[in-house]
């Protein structure tokens, strides 16, 4: 990921306890959060607002991470660590293993099995919509245990190689029905399919030819 000054900007004004460090290439610090998961519409509202406040799963958390800018997942996107020891003791809490909580055997984080589709993803992105509904889902498990946020939350994939394989049927049920860059996405998101699916299913055709 290459950073530019509007994202410096940017994570400063909206996540001021984390700093660049460009010698090692990295992002470190406190990601402090606001999030609420509208189980209606199937969102993770971000902020603190009155209207999220009113939502039952709202929550207000914070963990020290570090975002290795030049080490990338497999999908092309920086690897994020949690670093301050608390995904160990929430899956102790939870009787549970790290890899149930999304968790690399490395320490990385899981953010997710989708194709990026994408060269240019901005640190904005990629910190709304990949990191902080992970962190969100760990403070949620934190609070409420993990058999919760698997009944309450959005769904998951299975570990490893089946999670994969279920992403890619999915991708490949979404492409059958051929929809149109301004249709609705048929994966039921409300959005165009443009706006939603269609990077990662042209990710797909291009690159992954396993059966």
């Amino acid at each position: 990921m290459i950073l530019r000054d509007t994202d410096i900007k940017w994570m400063a004004s909206n996540f001021p306890e984390l700093s660049y460090l460009p010698a090692d290439r990295c992002i470190v610090g406190s990601l402090h959060f606001c999030a609420a998961f509208d189980r209606e519409t199937g969102e993770l509202k971000l902020g603190d607002t009155e209207d999220h406040r009113a939502i039952s799963t709202f929550l207000c958390d914070k963990f020290e991470v570090r975002y290795n800018l030049d080490c990338a997942q497999r999908n092309g996107w920086p690897k994020v660590y949690e670093i301050g020891g608390r995904r160990v003791d929430i899956a102790e809490q939870n009787h549970c293993n790290l890899i149930d909580l999304h968790f690399f055997a490395d320490g990385a984080c899981c953010l997710s099995l989708r194709f990026s589709g994408e060269r240019n993803l901005t640190l904005k992105r990629f910190t709304n919509e990949l990191v902080v509904p992970f962190f969100y889902r760990l403070a949620y498990t934190d609070r409420y245990g993990l058999t919760a946020a698997r009944n309450n939350l959005w769904g998951e994939y299975s570990h490893g190689d089946a999670g994969i394989r279920e992403y890619v049927e999915e991708l490949r049920s979404i492409a059958s029905k051929e929809p149109h860059r301004n249709d609705p996405c048929p994966c039921g998101s409300g959005s165009k399919y443009k706006q939603c699916h269609l990077d990662e299913v042209e990710e797909l055709k291009r690159n992954y030819t396993d059966n």
